[in-house]
């Protein structure tokens, strides 16, 4: 195991000499999205930005509530003096070549990066963080951040519609599964999961399951896992608890059951982004394959406000590179 340090801001600024970070983000219908951005802000450590405003597929029922969130979150980043001209409109479905793009100005920019996987979809932050951790990037400090919120919608309203076909993630075919095990961090979308173990009953799976986690998250969770075992045979799935926000622990838990010699593993990431980040580590090292199906309509309140209503509380920092160490290194 390695000391891979993690906390909040200020903690974790601590521990280096002090730097001029350059600070990626993803602008979004959340609260959220722009907590961890301002925080650094009002702490004089950032020298600039580059955001992106990703456009979910079009949709009746959330057109004018997306809007009017949307709204609201550019005119608090004009309000606070981010700099319009670095917000990059995207597409959810946009090609993996322009999402490479985005990844590579996001590393030219600086040699101390923070990258706020907050509102960035999967399909997105995982070619991005892979750019920016790579062992030839020009990135000599990776910061990740996440912020937390104060809670989800009640459970029976919907945080996603429209979802596409179980398939890799762009960029992450790896070797196949062939051969694989299966890593799943479960989380609030695992309906596709459970037509894919159907599929192949001879699959296991090892269940990464968050814990603690609020209580808002939590039922919805553990009816996903309940989901999945039904009408499945006892042993098929062994369940794993790693803390929600401990993207360190979840990456020693992904090389533990790799075992020794290592095993190729297969990823699918449902639950939390810091798990999924810890995924993304492993897999770009190790050619794993990652898969998920992509639901094209989020909810505009996928969740609400931040936790505790304080970004010094809500926004967890994770180093990742240290003046050219990689800490996550397989």
């Amino acid at each position: 195991m390695k000391y891979r340090p993690w906390g909040p801001v200020d903690w974790a600024l601590s521990l280096s000499n002090q730097k001029p970070w350059h600070f990626v983000g993803a602008v979004g219908t959340e609260e959220r999205s722009l907590a961890s951005w301002e925080h650094m802000k009002s702490l004089g450590v950032l020298s600039g930005e580059l955001f992106a405003e990703i456009k979910d597929v079009d949709s009746d029922k959330y057109r004018d509530r997306t809007r009017i969130a949307l709204e609201a979150r550019r005119a608090r980043f004009s309000h606070i003096g981010g700099n319009v001209a670095s917000v990059e409109r995207m597409e959810l479905m946009d090609e993996l070549f322009r999402v490479n793009s985005f990844a590579r100005r996001a590393e030219s920019a600086a040699t101390s990066v923070v990258l706020d996987i907050t509102s960035f979809p999967k399909r997105f932050f995982f070619p991005i963080l892979r750019t920016l951790a790579d062992k030839n990037s020009k990135v000599r400090n990776l910061l990740v951040t996440y912020t937390s919120p104060f809670s989800y919608p009640p459970d029976d309203e919907p945080l996603y519609e429209d979802i596409e076909p179980w398939r890799v993630l762009p960029g992450f075919g790896g070797s196949g599964t062939s051969g694989a095990q299966w890593v799943v961090s479960v989380g609030f979308l695992v309906e596709s999961l459970r037509m894919q173990v159907g599929g192949d009953p001879n699959a296991k799976m090892k269940l990464l399951i968050p814990f603690p986690a609020p209580l808002s998250a939590l039922r919805r969770t553990w009816e996903s896992v309940a989901n999945l075992e039904r009408d499945h045979n006892e042993g098929r799935f062994e369940k794993f608890r790693v803390e929600t926000l401990d993207m360190s622990a979840a990456f020693d838990r992904i090389c533990q059951l790799a075992g020794s010699p290592e095993k190729p593993l297969a990823f699918a990431p449902f639950g939390p982004k810091p798990t999924s980040a810890a995924m993304c580590l492993y897999a770009m090292q190790r050619n794993s394959s990652v898969h998920y199906p992509q639901p094209t309509i989020y909810h505009p309140e996928y969740s609400r406000g931040i936790q505790k209503n304080d970004p010094a509380a809500a926004v967890s920092t994770y180093w990742v590179k240290h003046e050219g160490e990689n800490l996550y290194e397989v």
